[in-house]
């Protein structure tokens, strides 16, 4: 059994699932009023392209580098706090349940999203 050496980005279903999961991410963010501020001034097109490097890379994939701007040059005027990014992986989680992913998996996800708290909120 290979399984256990399949990394997240494996397991989630390679580079279509990251990238549906991205898409549908986005599409509930810029519907909420809670986040969709944060976006006003953004090229969704780029930031998503950016994102599902980000995520893939970040959730095991070798083949992935991620290339954009340094986290905290990105998030620090941005005012993100702590309820905004725990909204922020309440759709994570609700979209990969939607996909079916197995829970562990989401889990698995949600911490590695998690571990970037400290370079995203800046609104203590």
């Amino acid at each position: 059994m290979d399984n256990q050496k399949k990394c997240l980005y494996e397991k989630f279903g390679g580079d279509q699932q990251v990238s549906e999961l991205i898409d549908q991410f986005y599409y509930k963010v810029l519907f909420d009023k809670l986040l969709r501020d944060k976006f006003l001034k953004a090229d969704m097109s780029r930031v998503r392209y950016q994102q599902k490097r980000f995520f893939s890379q970040m959730m095991g994939d070798k083949n992935t580098q991620y290339t954009g701007r340094d986290l905290i040059e990105v998030h620090k005027n941005l005012n993100i706090t702590n309820q905004q990014f725990d909204k922020f992986k309440t759709h994570l989680k609700n979209i990969a349940q939607d996909m079916e992913v197995p829970i562990q998996d989401i889990d698995e996800l949600l911490q590695h999203v998690e571990n970037h708290r400290d370079v995203i909120v800046f609104q203590k």
